[in-house]
């Protein structure tokens, strides 16, 4: 059972080294107040005061096997002990293992793995890849997305955070997804998105 305890000190400091050094994105950095968090357990996080919250989003949809899994802590422990870091030139026997592991799972003959440093990295080649492949240069994206914050990745992304970024990467088309809870054409129902879609044109 983790301890929670009160540590409005650190709390404090917390809160005026972040407001003095960190820029957050995606933010009006006047205008926020982060919440320090003190540590998580499972599918919950706590503040300095011990007040507990649920987790819903994962942090970014990325702790699925919950904070501070023991396998996982153990893991990244063991590691460390036996290599930090290598760089992509060489091999390495988790690397390797990773990628046959994820191969033996991939549809079809998908047998070889590209390995970058995060998901706006992993579209940036995608594009490229997908360019080289096809000899095309048009990539079409919704406009509801989120792709990243790289240059590439950004281009990609359909939300107005997109906006400050223009003119981007050439060859993105954006196009409005078929959703009607929240229509771009403001439609009461699917007939209505079917005609917004049609008037709107390809």
């Amino acid at each position: 059972m983790v301890r929670h305890f009160v540590d409005m000190e650190t709390e404090e400091r917390v809160r005026r080294d972040d407001r003095a050094h960190v820029f957050h994105s995606w933010s009006a950095q006047g205008k926020i107040n982060p919440l320090p968090v003190a540590g998580a357990q499972g599918c919950e996080f706590w503040d300095y005061e011990g007040k507990r919250y649920l987790d819903f989003a994962s942090q970014l949809v990325y702790t699925n096997l919950g904070h501070q899994h023991p396998k996982v802590v153990a893991a990244i422990k063991e590691q460390a002990d036996r290599l930090c870091v290598i760089q992509p030139a060489f091999a390495n026997d988790r690397t390797a293992e990773l990628a046959r592991l994820i191969a033996e799972l991939a549809p079809g003959d998908l047998e070889m793995v590209f390995f970058t440093n995060g998901g706006a990295e992993a579209n940036e080649n995608a594009m490229r890849l997908a360019r080289m492949y096809t000899g095309r240069h048009k990539i079409l994206a919704a406009y509801r997305s989120y792709h990243g914050a790289t240059h590439g990745a950004i281009s990609l992304t359909g939300d107005p955070r997109r906006w400050a970024s223009e003119p981007a990467v050439s060859g993105v088309v954006h196009f409005c997804g078929p959703y009607p809870y929240r229509s771009s054409f403001h439609a009461k129902d699917e007939a209505e998105v079917d005609h917004g879609e049609r008037c709107a044109g390809p």
